[in-house]
């Protein structure tokens, strides 16, 4: 089975075949910032149908039941493509960086 992955910016939404059996349900909405940006321009998820957002070990999953836009909250250029994502459920992942000079780890940012 293909499992479907969006890369949009810094942003990877990566499905999963099931969700981990600690997770807990935070919330379910029309509309999440599934990914903050320092400068504002935030990566928005928006459906008509309600979706489930789920927390565990400091990772945040996703339960889509419907299709659901991911866009970029920015003007002018630089603006990230609108995906149409499928339903399924979805690990967020933030893509990282290693710093050389510093022997770190650090978040990409837009």
């Amino acid at each position: 089975m293909k499992t479907n992955t969006y890369r949009h910016g810094e942003l990877i939404l990566k499905e999963i075949s099931a969700l981990p059996k600690e997770v807990v349900l935070q919330k379910e909405v029309t509309r999440e910032i599934v990914a903050h940006s320092e400068t504002g321009h935030h990566h928005v998820l928006e459906a008509i149908k309600p979706f489930k957002v789920y927390t565990w070990n400091g990772e945040t999953y996703l339960e889509l039941t419907d299709i659901a836009k991911l866009w970029h909250q920015k003007t002018g250029n630089d603006v990230h493509t609108t995906h149409e994502i499928k339903p399924a459920i979805y690990q967020v992942v933030i893509k990282q960086a290693f710093d050389y000079f510093t022997g770190a780890l650090a978040r990409v940012r837009d």
